[in-house]
Protein backbone atom coordinates (compact mmCIF):
# COMPACT_ATOMS: atom_id res chain seq x y z
CA UNK A 1 0.00 0.00 0.00
CA UNK A 2 1.26 3.48 -0.97
CA UNK A 3 2.72 5.54 1.89
CA UNK A 4 2.46 9.31 2.21
CA UNK A 5 6.23 9.75 2.32
CA UNK A 6 7.76 12.07 -0.29
CA UNK A 7 11.30 11.37 -1.46
CA UNK A 8 14.03 13.70 -2.75
CA UNK A 9 17.24 13.16 -4.66
CA UNK A 10 19.21 14.66 -1.80
CA UNK A 11 17.73 12.17 0.65
CA UNK A 12 18.97 9.45 -1.69
CA UNK A 13 22.51 10.78 -1.29
CA UNK A 14 22.84 12.94 -4.40
CA UNK A 15 23.38 16.68 -3.91
CA UNK A 16 22.94 18.29 -7.32
CA UNK A 17 24.02 21.70 -6.01
CA UNK A 18 27.32 20.29 -4.76
CA UNK A 19 27.81 18.60 -8.11
CA UNK A 20 27.33 21.90 -9.92
CA UNK A 21 29.71 23.64 -7.54
CA UNK A 22 32.36 20.98 -8.13
CA UNK A 23 31.95 21.32 -11.90
CA UNK A 24 32.52 25.06 -11.54
CA UNK A 25 35.58 24.41 -9.37
CA UNK A 26 37.06 22.17 -12.06
CA UNK A 27 36.55 24.87 -14.70
CA UNK A 28 38.39 27.36 -12.49
CA UNK A 29 41.38 25.05 -12.06
CA UNK A 30 41.98 23.89 -15.62
CA UNK A 31 43.51 25.75 -18.54
CA UNK A 32 41.57 26.11 -21.78
CA UNK A 33 43.62 25.58 -24.96
CA UNK A 34 43.09 27.69 -28.06
CA UNK A 35 42.04 24.58 -30.00
CA UNK A 36 38.94 24.10 -27.81
CA UNK A 37 35.94 25.52 -29.66
CA UNK A 38 33.50 27.32 -27.41
CA UNK A 39 30.26 25.37 -27.07
CA UNK A 40 27.58 26.78 -24.72
CA UNK A 41 25.59 23.67 -23.76
CA UNK A 42 28.42 21.64 -22.21
CA UNK A 43 27.24 18.34 -23.65
CA UNK A 44 30.57 17.65 -25.33
CA UNK A 45 33.89 19.29 -26.16
CA UNK A 46 34.84 20.29 -29.71
CA UNK A 47 38.55 20.11 -30.53
CA UNK A 48 39.97 21.90 -33.58
CA UNK A 49 43.56 20.59 -33.68
CA UNK A 50 42.44 18.37 -36.57
CA UNK A 51 40.29 19.15 -39.60
CA UNK A 52 37.39 18.50 -39.45
CA UNK A 53 37.20 19.13 -35.69
CA UNK A 54 36.40 16.20 -33.42
CA UNK A 55 33.85 15.97 -30.62
CA UNK A 56 34.57 14.11 -27.37
CA UNK A 57 32.54 13.28 -24.29
CA UNK A 58 32.37 10.86 -21.36
CA UNK A 59 29.56 9.42 -19.23
CA UNK A 60 28.47 6.31 -17.38
CA UNK A 61 25.47 4.18 -16.45
CA UNK A 62 25.19 5.28 -12.83
CA UNK A 63 23.63 3.23 -10.06
CA UNK A 64 21.10 1.74 -12.45
CA UNK A 65 23.92 -0.73 -13.12
CA UNK A 66 23.13 -2.42 -9.79
CA UNK A 67 19.65 -3.36 -11.00
CA UNK A 68 20.90 -4.32 -14.45
CA UNK A 69 23.27 -6.76 -12.77
CA UNK A 70 20.67 -8.14 -10.38
CA UNK A 71 18.19 -8.82 -13.20
CA UNK A 72 20.86 -9.65 -15.81
CA UNK A 73 19.80 -6.87 -18.16
CA UNK A 74 23.17 -6.46 -19.85
CA UNK A 75 21.78 -5.38 -23.23
CA UNK A 76 19.95 -2.54 -21.51
CA UNK A 77 23.11 -1.65 -19.57
CA UNK A 78 25.03 -1.45 -22.84
CA UNK A 79 22.32 0.72 -24.37
CA UNK A 80 22.56 3.06 -21.38
CA UNK A 81 26.33 3.38 -21.67
CA UNK A 82 26.34 4.04 -25.41
CA UNK A 83 23.31 6.33 -25.39
CA UNK A 84 24.55 8.60 -22.62
CA UNK A 85 27.56 9.40 -24.80
CA UNK A 86 26.00 9.18 -28.26
CA UNK A 87 23.12 11.51 -27.42
CA UNK A 88 25.47 14.09 -25.92
CA UNK A 89 27.60 14.21 -29.07
CA UNK A 90 24.65 14.70 -31.41
CA UNK A 91 23.44 17.51 -29.15
CA UNK A 92 26.39 19.63 -30.27
CA UNK A 93 26.14 18.71 -33.95
CA UNK A 94 28.52 15.75 -33.95
CA UNK A 95 28.43 12.31 -35.57
CA UNK A 96 29.65 9.66 -33.07
CA UNK A 97 32.15 7.17 -34.50
CA UNK A 98 34.52 5.69 -31.90
CA UNK A 99 33.91 4.39 -28.39
CA UNK A 100 36.19 3.56 -25.48
CA UNK A 101 35.22 1.92 -22.21
CA UNK A 102 36.48 1.66 -18.66
CA UNK A 103 35.28 -1.27 -16.56
CA UNK A 104 36.05 -1.32 -12.84
CA UNK A 105 35.22 -4.65 -11.19
CA UNK A 106 35.73 -6.61 -7.99
CA UNK A 107 36.52 -9.67 -10.09
CA UNK A 108 36.25 -10.59 -13.74
CA UNK A 109 33.33 -12.94 -14.24
CA UNK A 110 31.02 -14.33 -16.91
CA UNK A 111 28.67 -11.37 -16.50
CA UNK A 112 31.39 -9.11 -17.94
CA UNK A 113 31.55 -11.20 -21.11
CA UNK A 114 27.79 -10.88 -21.46
CA UNK A 115 28.09 -7.13 -21.11
CA UNK A 116 30.87 -6.84 -23.71
CA UNK A 117 28.90 -8.97 -26.16
CA UNK A 118 25.91 -6.69 -25.67
CA UNK A 119 28.06 -3.55 -25.96
CA UNK A 120 29.57 -4.71 -29.25
CA UNK A 121 26.09 -5.37 -30.62
CA UNK A 122 24.70 -1.99 -29.57
CA UNK A 123 27.68 -0.14 -31.05
CA UNK A 124 27.25 -1.99 -34.34
CA UNK A 125 23.59 -0.91 -34.46
CA UNK A 126 24.58 2.75 -34.30
CA UNK A 127 27.66 2.57 -36.58
CA UNK A 128 30.21 3.00 -33.79
CA UNK A 129 33.28 0.95 -32.94
CA UNK A 130 34.92 -0.03 -29.66
CA UNK A 131 38.51 1.01 -30.37
CA UNK A 132 40.13 0.91 -26.92
CA UNK A 133 39.41 0.46 -23.24
CA UNK A 134 40.57 -0.58 -19.81
CA UNK A 135 39.40 -3.28 -17.42
CA UNK A 136 40.55 -2.86 -13.82
CA UNK A 137 40.08 -5.69 -11.33
CA UNK A 138 40.10 -3.99 -7.91
CA UNK A 139 38.60 -6.08 -5.09
CA UNK A 140 39.71 -3.51 -2.50
CA UNK A 141 37.66 -0.80 -4.23
CA UNK A 142 34.54 -2.68 -5.33
CA UNK A 143 32.48 -4.98 -3.13
CA UNK A 144 32.02 -8.51 -4.42
CA UNK A 145 29.54 -8.50 -7.29
CA UNK A 146 29.76 -4.73 -7.77
CA UNK A 147 31.23 -3.02 -10.81
CA UNK A 148 31.09 0.19 -12.77
CA UNK A 149 31.26 1.13 -16.44
CA UNK A 150 32.27 4.43 -17.99
CA UNK A 151 32.17 5.29 -21.67
CA UNK A 152 34.07 7.74 -23.83
CA UNK A 153 32.94 8.70 -27.31
CA UNK A 154 34.63 10.47 -30.20
CA UNK A 155 32.93 11.87 -33.25
CA UNK A 156 33.24 14.26 -36.16
CA UNK A 157 31.80 17.75 -35.78
CA UNK A 158 29.40 18.02 -38.70
CA UNK A 159 27.36 21.13 -37.97
CA UNK A 160 27.55 24.15 -35.70
CA UNK A 161 23.99 24.35 -34.43
CA UNK A 162 22.72 27.96 -34.49
CA UNK A 163 21.81 28.09 -30.81
CA UNK A 164 22.39 31.86 -30.73
CA UNK A 165 19.48 32.24 -33.17
CA UNK A 166 16.93 30.79 -30.73
CA UNK A 167 14.23 33.39 -30.17
CA UNK A 168 10.88 33.93 -28.49
CA UNK A 169 8.19 32.07 -30.42
CA UNK A 170 10.41 29.23 -31.61
CA UNK A 171 8.84 25.80 -31.24
CA UNK A 172 10.02 23.28 -28.66
CA UNK A 173 9.60 19.66 -29.75
CA UNK A 174 10.14 16.57 -27.64
CA UNK A 175 11.13 13.09 -28.78
CA UNK A 176 9.88 10.48 -26.29
CA UNK A 177 12.22 8.57 -24.01
CA UNK A 178 12.14 4.81 -23.56
CA UNK A 179 11.78 5.29 -19.81
CA UNK A 180 13.80 6.95 -17.08
CA UNK A 181 16.95 6.41 -19.17
CA UNK A 182 20.06 6.55 -16.95
CA UNK A 183 19.49 9.43 -14.55
CA UNK A 184 17.89 9.68 -11.12
CA UNK A 185 18.52 6.06 -10.18
CA UNK A 186 19.80 6.65 -6.67
CA UNK A 187 16.39 8.15 -5.97
CA UNK A 188 14.49 5.44 -7.84
CA UNK A 189 16.41 2.70 -6.04
CA UNK A 190 15.74 4.32 -2.67
CA UNK A 191 12.01 4.35 -3.40
CA UNK A 192 12.08 0.72 -4.57
CA UNK A 193 13.89 -0.34 -1.43
CA UNK A 194 11.93 1.60 1.16
CA UNK A 195 8.55 0.89 -0.45
CA UNK A 196 9.35 -2.81 -1.04
CA UNK A 197 8.46 -2.56 -4.72
CA UNK A 198 8.80 -5.60 -6.97
CA UNK A 199 9.89 -3.97 -10.23
CA UNK A 200 8.89 -7.03 -12.24
CA UNK A 201 5.26 -6.40 -11.28
CA UNK A 202 5.21 -2.79 -12.50
CA UNK A 203 3.03 -2.14 -15.59
CA UNK A 204 6.05 -0.82 -17.52
CA UNK A 205 9.65 -1.90 -18.06
CA UNK A 206 11.56 0.04 -15.41
CA UNK A 207 14.98 -1.05 -16.66
CA UNK A 208 14.48 -0.31 -20.36
CA UNK A 209 17.73 0.85 -21.91
CA UNK A 210 18.22 4.50 -22.83
CA UNK A 211 16.93 5.37 -26.28
CA UNK A 212 19.77 6.12 -28.70
CA UNK A 213 18.73 8.98 -30.98
CA UNK A 214 20.60 7.77 -34.04
CA UNK A 215 18.41 9.69 -36.48
CA UNK A 216 19.15 12.98 -34.70
CA UNK A 217 22.04 13.51 -37.14
CA UNK A 218 19.42 14.02 -39.85
CA UNK A 219 17.96 16.89 -37.82
CA UNK A 220 21.07 19.09 -38.07
CA UNK A 221 19.94 21.12 -41.13
CA UNK A 222 16.57 21.96 -39.57
CA UNK A 223 17.06 22.68 -35.86
CA UNK A 224 18.52 25.56 -33.89
CA UNK A 225 19.37 23.53 -30.80
CA UNK A 226 19.28 19.98 -29.44
CA UNK A 227 19.12 19.06 -25.74
CA UNK A 228 19.73 15.58 -24.39
CA UNK A 229 17.64 15.34 -21.21
CA UNK A 230 20.00 13.86 -18.62
CA UNK A 231 21.28 14.94 -15.20
CA UNK A 232 19.27 17.76 -13.69
CA UNK A 233 16.12 16.68 -15.50
CA UNK A 234 14.12 18.44 -18.15
CA UNK A 235 14.53 21.87 -16.57
CA UNK A 236 18.32 21.78 -16.79
CA UNK A 237 18.15 20.53 -20.38
CA UNK A 238 15.99 23.49 -21.34
CA UNK A 239 18.33 25.92 -19.56
CA UNK A 240 21.26 24.55 -21.52
CA UNK A 241 19.77 25.50 -24.88
CA UNK A 242 17.51 28.45 -23.99
CA UNK A 243 19.85 30.07 -21.46
CA UNK A 244 18.24 33.38 -20.42
CA UNK A 245 14.97 32.68 -22.25
CA UNK A 246 11.91 30.99 -20.79
CA UNK A 247 9.53 28.35 -22.06
CA UNK A 248 5.91 27.30 -21.91
CA UNK A 249 5.59 23.54 -22.22
CA UNK A 250 2.97 20.87 -21.71
CA UNK A 251 4.15 17.33 -21.16
CA UNK A 252 1.99 14.34 -22.10
CA UNK A 253 1.36 11.68 -19.47
CA UNK A 254 3.63 8.65 -19.38
CA UNK A 255 2.98 5.60 -17.20
CA UNK A 256 6.41 5.58 -15.54
CA UNK A 257 6.22 9.31 -14.79
CA UNK A 258 2.76 8.89 -13.25
CA UNK A 259 4.29 6.19 -11.05
CA UNK A 260 7.24 8.26 -9.85
CA UNK A 261 4.99 11.25 -9.12
CA UNK A 262 3.37 9.08 -6.48
CA UNK A 263 6.64 9.30 -4.52
CA UNK A 264 8.29 12.63 -5.42
CA UNK A 265 7.04 16.19 -5.75
CA UNK A 266 6.47 17.71 -9.18
CA UNK A 267 9.36 20.20 -8.94
CA UNK A 268 11.68 17.46 -7.70
CA UNK A 269 10.69 15.34 -10.70
CA UNK A 270 11.30 18.22 -13.14
CA UNK A 271 14.80 18.70 -11.73
CA UNK A 272 15.64 15.00 -11.69
CA UNK A 273 13.92 13.08 -14.49
CA UNK A 274 13.34 13.43 -18.22
CA UNK A 275 9.55 13.49 -17.69
CA UNK A 276 9.08 11.19 -20.66
CA UNK A 277 11.06 13.31 -23.12
CA UNK A 278 14.58 12.10 -23.89
CA UNK A 279 15.59 14.62 -26.55
CA UNK A 280 14.43 18.21 -27.06
CA UNK A 281 14.82 20.18 -30.28
CA UNK A 282 14.18 23.87 -30.83
CA UNK A 283 13.03 24.82 -34.33
CA UNK A 284 11.49 27.62 -36.32
CA UNK A 285 7.79 26.92 -37.01
CA UNK A 286 8.48 26.24 -40.69
CA UNK A 287 10.75 23.31 -39.83
CA UNK A 288 8.28 21.33 -37.69
CA UNK A 289 7.41 19.00 -40.56
CA UNK A 290 11.06 18.18 -41.18
CA UNK A 291 11.40 16.97 -37.60
CA UNK A 292 8.19 14.93 -37.84
CA UNK A 293 9.43 13.30 -41.03
CA UNK A 294 12.57 12.10 -39.23
CA UNK A 295 10.89 11.29 -35.90
CA UNK A 296 7.25 10.38 -36.39
CA UNK A 297 6.75 10.16 -32.62
CA UNK A 298 8.05 13.69 -31.97
CA UNK A 299 5.61 16.03 -30.25
CA UNK A 300 5.22 19.78 -30.11
CA UNK A 301 5.46 20.38 -26.37
CA UNK A 302 5.63 24.17 -26.30
CA UNK A 303 7.32 27.39 -27.32
CA UNK A 304 10.19 29.60 -26.28
CA UNK A 305 8.69 32.27 -24.03
CA UNK A 306 9.70 35.27 -21.90
CA UNK A 307 8.63 33.33 -18.80
CA UNK A 308 8.54 29.74 -17.54
CA UNK A 309 5.46 27.54 -17.32
CA UNK A 310 5.35 23.75 -17.15
CA UNK A 311 2.21 21.63 -17.21
CA UNK A 312 1.92 17.86 -17.09
CA UNK A 313 -0.79 15.56 -18.34
CA UNK A 314 -1.79 17.38 -21.51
Amino acid sequence: MRTLKTYTYRQAGVDVKKGDEFASYIKEKVSVPDWLIKEPTGYASILSFVNPPIVVTADGIGTKILLHTKYERFKDAAMDLVAMNYNDIVSVGGRPLAFLDYLGVSEIGEFLKKFIEALAGVLEEVDMYLVAGETAEMPDIYDRGHWDAAGFAIGIWEKKLPIDDVQIGDVIMGIPSSGFHSNGWSLIRKIIGEENIDIEKLPFDLLAGTRIYKEAIQLFPYVKAIAHVTGGGIKRALRRVLRDKGYRIGLPQRDFINWILGYVGFEEALNTFNMGVGLIVVVSPENIDHVLRIYEDALIIGKVSPFIEVKYGL
